[in-house]
């Protein structure tokens, strides 16, 4: 009788091979975490380079002492690629490169030129080039202005994220950056030659 005791009541104070059931139990969710973790890493990343190739390609363009050509204009977006070559930037961002300066009526911001680089469709949220040419429709760009006898160079950057792992909670996210700098150093605003891509 005790024997037959025995084989009953022994498995249940037998503990080997809790601790691999637990890991098994616990594996599904440490193995979320990890991947959360790595979404959310690479999602940093990404907005912080399209937060760079923003500031970027505004501080070199209003760094131009000469007047402004279609040929720099080009090289910035050379480099703006050279940046986001990681994040395939080409085929999923877009830049909108903007110069606003004072219109001629005195009434506002005016968009004098515009080009952009990227094959993401969106539009500046500002206006195309031209707007505010001669009226009030621009009073401020983002609560910029550009003093008299000055320009402003604006970048607003765009990418649609492409996340690691296809159910991503980050999936169809769009970051978007703006950034502005005065320019220095430059009297003429207008841009010369041809061959960069309007907007």
């Amino acid at each position: 009788m005790r024997q037959i005791r025995l084989f009953f009541t022994r498995p249940a104070r037998d503990e080997r091979g809790v601790a691999l059931v637990e890991f098994g139990l616990s594996l599904p969710v440490l193995m979320i975490l990890i991947l959360m973790g790595m979404e959310l890493t690479n999602y940093v990343i990404a907005n912080h380079r399209v937060r760079q190739i923003a500031a970027l390609t505004a501080d070199n363009a209003s760094r131009v002492r000469t007047q402004m050509s279609e040929a720099y204009v080009n090289q910035l977006f050379v480099g703006a690629r050279k940046s986001g070559d990681a994040l395939d930037f080409e085929k999923n961002g877009r830049i909108i490169l903007s110069s606003v300066q004072n219109n001629a009526a005195g009434t506002g911001q005016w968009i004098r030129w515009q080009r952009c680089f990227g094959q993401l469709p969106v539009s500046s949220k500002f206006g195309a080039e031209d707007k505010g040419r001669s009226d009030g429709s621009l009073p401020t760009v983002d609560g910029l202005t550009a003093q008299a006898g000055s320009a402003v160079m604006m970048a607003e950057v765009t990418y649609d994220y492409q996340p690691l792992f296809p159910t991503s909670i980050f999936g169809g996210n769009r970051i978007a950056h703006k950034v502005a700098f005065i320019v220095r150093q430059r009297n003429d605003f207008s841009i010369a030659g041809s061959g960069a891509a309007k907007c």
